[in-house]
């Protein structure tokens, strides 16, 4: 008599494992969705302190209206502040997904003004992954 697997055996098998990697990768997936949107604030208050930094050297309480990021990068000789540069790669100035970070003044969330990132779609509001990340 023959020992083997019979082909019932295998479905059965085969089926858990196909379960087993399926919420297995959903919840790698999720992690990884919530870990970028975490870098993404850590990102956000970086650029925040860099412009705080850059504000205070100008002698400005609020940036301007059409206040540009790339200034932050910029030797003073270059036209950026009397200490700079504040940030030393322009990839700081972009979230995770490879967006560029957005200035809002007047704010929605802060007192002065807000630093957002919308997300993996690069648009504003959304879930999960999508959603607006504010600092």
């Amino acid at each position: 008599m023959r020992r083997a697997f019979t082909l019932i055996e295998v479905i059965v098998m085969v089926t858990i494992m196909a379960i087993l990697v399926t919420v297995v990768a959903t919840t790698l997936l999720q992690r990884f969705g919530a870990a970028k949107s975490s870098l993404a604030k850590t990102g956000a208050a970086r650029l925040n302190a860099a412009m705080q930094n850059y504000l205070i050297d100008q002698g400005l309480s609020v940036p301007p209206s059409d206040f540009d990021f790339e200034v932050l990068t910029l030797r003073p000789s270059d036209g950026g502040g009397p200490n700079g540069p504040y940030i030393n790669n322009l990839d700081d100035l972009n979230d995770p997904w490879g967006n560029p970070y957005f200035i809002d003044i007047p704010p929605k969330v802060n007192l002065t003004w807000d630093i957002t990132s919308y997300g993996e779609d690069g648009a504003p509001g959304g879930e999960g992954p999508n959603a607006d990340v504010t600092n």
